[in-house]
């Protein structure tokens, strides 16, 4: 007896110890994040995804292999055999007679409502599971370098002062929605260039976790407006 309660502790200390390790598991996942880094820098655009610090965004492109003569030949005797096959199948079996005109219009009517129902749903939807989604999104470490360069100081002046604004309601508006950590964000005027030049690079950071929160919450909300959607709305009888 002594020894078959022994067996039993040792099964309960094993399963508690999975259990406890899945969950560990699922936490981590949860608090980690995955990576982009954007950079357009010396005329060059660059990006990649990076998560526990391997590159997973591009992925390398694999050579592909040059088939044989063979192979070729033999897949352009199976096509033509399927073709063959086709035809023999669409003379034994008819075509079905086209349905009415009105049959048509009044399916189309229901798929356009059953479609614009979807959508309504899905907009009431949004905005909560943005509102979290911006949670998990962080931008950071933003570089830019601007150059405003034009002959005409006017001119010069102007656009400067447009990219100044641009800047400056960009991070605003999106710091309201994500967070927002600037590194050096530097705009200059210069009379003497003839070309302007625009070099940027940053960081973004997308939590797992609050994001799969704002995909339940989209997800909950849409059948939520979709069930009042439902009680509200009666189809009619066709």
């Amino acid at each position: 007896m002594m020894f078959f309660f022994g067996i039993l502790r040792l099964l309960m200390r094993i399963m508690l110890t999975v259990l406890l390790i899945i969950l560990l598991i699922i936490i981590i996942f949860c608090i980690s994040s995955v990576k982009v880094n954007l950079s357009f820098w010396d005329g060059k655009f660059d990006w990649n995804v990076r998560y526990f610090g391997l590159q997973i965004l591009p992925r390398k492109k694999k050579e592909k292999k040059t088939g044989n003569s063979e192979n070729q030949k033999k897949s352009d005797k199976k096509s033509e055999i399927s073709q063959k096959e086709e035809t023999a199948e669409t003379e034994e079996n008819p075509k079905k007679p086209v349905p009415e005109l009105m049959d048509k219009i009044l399916e189309k009517m229901q798929k356009t409502v059953k479609r614009l129902d979807l959508a309504g749903s899905g907009l009431t939807a949004l905005p909560s599971a943005l509102y979290w989604f911006g949670r998990a999104v962080t931008w950071y470490d933003i570089e830019t370098d601007i150059l405003i360069a034009d002959e005409d100081a006017a001119v010069c002046a102007r656009n400067y002062g447009l990219a100044q604004m641009v800047l400056q309601n960009l991070f605003g508006q999106t710091g309201s929605m994500i967070h927002v950590r600037r590194k050096s964000v530097s705009i200059r005027c210069d009379f003497i260039e003839d070309k302007s030049k625009y070099q940027f690079r940053c960081k973004v950071k997308i939590n797992i976790g609050k994001t799969i929160l704002a995909g339940i919450v989209f997800l909950w909300n849409y059948l939520k407006a979709s069930g009042q959607a439902k009680k509200t709305i009666v189809s009619p009888k066709l």
